[in-house]
């Protein structure tokens, strides 16, 4: 008998315990006031690498004409870029294609292979990035798909956003703690979106164009973008 009641007694102040926990649990979410809060910031870095792809492309009805043309030319390309320091390439494609052509005034439709090579070059001086288009052109580089301008290491710089942007958002959370006069706040979820944008400058000739027109082109003067970098916060705040 007398462990049932002790058994009684004890079960008794467990569930007692429970409520009790659970009204101060509630009472506690009572004076929670939770606010969301969305920010955004954005920062310009300026660049530090420049990218361009440079192609060679010959379009001709033998298949070995366009293939060696192609070939020599994009050849000439590659030992033109040896010549320039904080320069680095690597071929990104090498095509052979055919294509039926129309004929001027006439029905009959021929056909033409076409050659291709895609050489990717990156530079990290750039005060030298208009004199390697006007170089590579001048070997027999019949377009440049553009130039994206970007940073060594991103990730360090949007680090450095995200920092800043995570005090701006405490900033903005003792603002509204002060305005809705309480004692303290926590932040209770935080989501972080980043984006890194390069800009793309595009600079083109029409194929098969250039070819022929050696030193005579005139240099391009380049003037590199910023990079910017977006950061959006999400974040859920509880006052108390």
């Amino acid at each position: 008998m007398r462990k049932n009641k002790y058994y009684k007694i004890a079960l008794f102040l467990l569930v007692g315990l429970l409520i009790f926990t659970q009204v101060g649990i509630a009472k506690e979410h009572e004076d929670v006031t939770k606010v969301n809060i969305s920010h955004r910031i954005q920062r310009e870095f300026k660049p530090e690498v420049a990218n361009i792809n440079v192609e060679v492309w010959t379009l001709d009805k033998e298949l070995d004409t366009a293939y060696s043309k192609t070939t020599a030319s994009m050849n000439e390309v590659i030992d033109i870029l040896k010549t320039f320091e904080n320069l680095t390439y690597s071929t990104t494609s090498f095509s052979v294609n055919q294509r039926y052509m129309d004929q001027d005034n006439d029905k009959k439709r021929e056909l033409y292979y076409e050659v291709s090579t895609m050489v990717k070059v990156e530079t990290s001086n750039l005060d030298q990035l208009g004199n390697v288009i006007q170089q590579v052109i001048a070997k027999g580089a019949t377009n440049i798909q553009g130039i994206s301008y970007g940073l060594k290491n991103p990730e360090e710089a949007k680090n450095k956003v995200i920092r800043e942007g995570i005090k701006q958002i405490m900033n903005k959370a003792e603002v509204i703690k002060e305005s809705l006069q309480k004692e303290s706040y926590e932040i209770a979820r935080l989501d972080i979106n980043d984006n890194y944008s390069i800009y793309n400058y595009n600079y083109g000739v029409m194929r098969s164009e250039a070819k022929g027109a050696g030193t005579a082109l005139p240099v391009p003067e380049i003037a590199p973008q910023d990079v910017n970098i977006n950061v959006n916060f999400s974040a859920e705040i509880w006052y108390k």
